[in-house]
């Protein structure tokens, strides 16, 4: 049985995956297996992929019908072995040590999970490294990982930060067996904008024992095509789905209202200013950013929001957050404009 099996949904991404796929290869935690889940990739992924089962054991490749990301990880979820499972995205990389690291610190500790650090690599190859912790940080009690999770979901309304966590599972090792025996499976996120969120929720709610380290073993890169650095006109209802979501399963989970709704709503309003942003950047035509933004201002989910303490918020939040309820388009678009200026 391997220590650690890599699951790597691959669409699309012939350019990158060498880069990928070497930098899992020589691992220093060498027991590893490598699932590569061929999401019906147009391109030459699929030889690819099958060109390196040939070379190395460690590697299994799934070939299936496209689906989107997070049913491409299932895929490899039902096939997979290790003691612990990682997710990386094939237009990425990590560190070489990044396994042996994980998984040693995971023993050692007895941990269910292991959080490391990430580098933000831009488009002229600049690394900036990301640490979300000094040094190694346990978290052992229910109330504490209860905090991880909602530090997750976003910060306090008055921290001006989005969120203390990154909700993405790419920077960390998750227990098998939690896996299994909880059924934990990824949304679509064709259907929900991000499906790192309710795999988190999901998946902390059932762990005792995590970790995180200042390490950073991930490599997040710049990718024009991806689907979270593209404007999309859909990204709305998903955004509005997404948000009822989280409401569900923190209520089933029994958790405190009043300490959680503050900061879904902050999670919410995030991924609204980043679609304002990514429409005022586009180059479709001025009446349809007009148009957009007005639907957006005019959505009644506002309504479920009107308890949010914008007095709270830092001021350039505010400024937005009026503008959005007062329906301001024009305004918001220019306020763009010059923040991007």
């Amino acid at each position: 049985m391997p220590k650690v099996s890599v699951i790597v949904p691959i669409y699309n991404v012939e350019k990158y995956l060498d880069r990928c796929l070497n930098s899992l290869l020589n691992q220093t935690l060498q027991d590893i297996e490598i699932i590569l889940v061929d999401d019906g990739s147009p391109d030459n992924c699929p030889s690819l992929c099958d060109a390196y089962a040939l070379k190395d054991s460690r590697i299994k490749v799934i070939h299936k019908e496209n689906a989107g990301l997070g049913f491409a990880r299932n895929s490899g979820l039902e096939i997979a072995t290790g003691d612990f499972v990682a997710f990386v995205d094939s237009d990425d990389y990590v560190d070489v040590n990044m396994y042996q690291k994980l998984y040693k610190t995971a023993l050692d500790n007895s941990l269910d999970t292991v959080y490391c650090g990430l580098n933000n690599v831009d488009a002229e190859l600049n690394i900036i490294p990301i640490s979300e912790v000094s040094e190694f940080t346990l978290f052992d009690t229910p109330e504490k990982i209860q905090q991880v999770l909602l530090d997750m979901i976003a910060t306090e309304p008055s921290s001006k930060v989005e969120r203390k966590y990154r909700m993405s599972v790419w920077h960390a090792i998750y227990s098998r067996k939690i896996i299994v025996k909880n059924n934990i499976k990824f949304w679509s996120e064709r259907e929900y904008l991000s499906e790192d969120i309710i795999f988190d929720i999901d998946y902390l709610s059932n762990a005792t024992r995590i970790a995180i380290i200042p390490d950073s073993f991930y490599y997040y890169c710049f990718n024009e095509d991806s689907l979270t650095k593209s404007f999309r006109a859909d990204r709305l209802e998903k955004q509005k789905k997404l948000y009822e979501a989280i409401l569900v399963r923190l209520n089933e989970l029994g958790y405190d209202s009043s300490i959680y709704k503050d900061r879904i709503d902050k999670f919410f309003i995030g991924y609204i200013k980043f679609n304002l942003g990514n429409i005022a950047r586009s180059n479709i035509g001025y009446p349809k950013k007009y148009k957009l933004v007005k639907e957006i201002c005019s959505d009644p989910i506002w309504e479920r929001l009107a308890s949010y303490p914008i007095k709270e918020v830092p001021l350039k939040q505010q400024l937005i957050l009026l503008l959005i309820r007062t329906k301001q388009a024009r305004s918001i678009l220019a306020l763009y404009k010059l923040f991007r200026g």
